[in-house]
């Protein structure tokens, strides 16, 4: 590999970087997928708890709200690759599917199925594919893209495709740092940060309910000049929550975290009475309600019924993707180029979008690939 040039080097093997090489037949060129760590596709793997949740059912007209800003800049890129076009795929290379509630999943419920498909057709389009190939460096050179790797050697490329995830999960090679490569190159960066995560507040009081969810609650996330206040711009979401020893967690929780950011505030609104919550929930509240006396302020648990506010601590740090990446004004959605690098291309989760949780993010990687390898094979020499 030292030294060697390519037509097309993919700087990822996750989902993203293998959804285009799996859909990018090389005709005899020289293509490459160069992977950071040493397990290619390692973060898909542990999807949907190992299931892999590759997308989600029902018409692609209702994905676009699932990305808040981003859906509808994204919205013509999703309608030419959806997610019917992504479970066609895969049911036509005999990986059977299975719809749960709007999720869908293998039915063999194994994300290696999932992965080993990518595989098989990545190497029958004839790419290249090298693990433990950490890119370090990144530059144009007469006319070609030259990469240097991890131990000083360089190769170099027509055309890159950048597909190196976010920074949750570092240890699967998604570490954030090909975007500070590409901020070295001028390229505009929302500073990412990790969604799909639990959260965790100042003064928890709900370590004895680990364990317990809760249907339909409202979950408000207010924006930081509203921190003290909760009054001004919040993000609100509805769902299911998960009580942990030290957070909170579930749909909800999880959907909401990438606005939940350290000393703003959070509330939950748990949209029923008292004598409806758990038991052990409802001697918390009304421990929390009591007055010096040790009377039961019927207004204070009202209040905490209504809108039980704490001031958000943390974020986990290993959420499931990543908000932020390479800003989408960068990038032309109908080719996923870089408008400003003539052969450099961004794709997945390394760029500034991210869904919710229910398979919307793979089926972001899925579209932006198919994108990205429609605009590629025009130019195969």
């Amino acid at each position: 590999m030292k030294n060697a040039s390519y037509d097309i080097a993919i700087i990822g093997g996750g989902a993203s970087g293998l959804m285009l090489a799996a859909n990018l037949d090389l005709m005899g060129a020289p293509g490459i997928v160069l992977e950071g760590s040493r397990v290619l596709g390692s973060k898909l793997l542990m999807s949907g708890g190992g299931r892999c949740n590759i997308t989600h059912g029902g018409s692609i007209k209702d994905f676009i709200n699932a990305y808040g800003e981003a859906g509808p800049v994204m919205r013509k890129c999703l309608y030419r690759h959806s997610n019917s076009g992504l479970m066609k795929w895969f049911e036509d290379r005999g990986l059977e599917l299975t719809d749960e509630g709007g999720r869908v999943f293998p039915a063999s419920g194994r994300a290696r199925d999932v992965l080993d498909t990518l595989l098989d057709e990545a190497a029958s389009n004839l790419w290249q594919i090298e693990s433990g190939a950490k890119v370090t460096g990144l530059r144009k050179a007469d006319g070609l893209w030259e990469i240097t790797l991890d131990g000083g050697y360089t190769i170099s490329a027509r055309n890159v495709v950048v597909a190196a995830g976010g920074i949750t999960y570092p240890e699967t090679g998604s570490d954030g740092s090909m975007l500070g490569i590409l901020k070295d190159l001028g390229i505009e960066i929302t500073d990412p940060r990790p969604a799909l995560a639990p959260v965790y507040v100042d003064d928890y009081p709900y370590a004895d309910l680990a364990g317990i969810s809760l249907k339909d609650v409202s979950v408000t996330a207010f924006s930081s000049d509203a921190a003290h206040t909760c009054k001004g711009k919040a993000a609100r979401m509805t769902g299911d929550i998960l009580f942990m020893h030290n957070g909170f967690s579930g749909p909800a929780v999880l959907n909401i975290s990438r606005y939940a950011e350290p000393g703003e505030r959070i509330r939950f609104s748990y949209n029923r009475e008292l004598k409806d919550l758990p038991k052990r929930m409802q001697k918390v509240l009304q421990d929390r309600a009591r007055g010096t006396s040790g009377d039961i302020k019927t207004s204070v648990l009202a209040m905490l019924l209504d809108h039980d506010d704490f001031v958000v601590r943390s974020v986990d740090s290993r959420g499931m993707v990543t908000a932020g990446g390479v800003l989408l004004d960068e990038v032309d959605m109908s080719t996923m180029r870089v408008k400003r690098f003539d052969g450099l291309y961004v794709i997945g989760e390394a760029l500034d979008a991210d869904g919710i949780t229910g398979g919307y993010n793979l089926q972001m990687c899925w579209s932006t690939a198919c994108t990205c390898a429609e605009d590629l094979k025009k130019g195969i020499q």
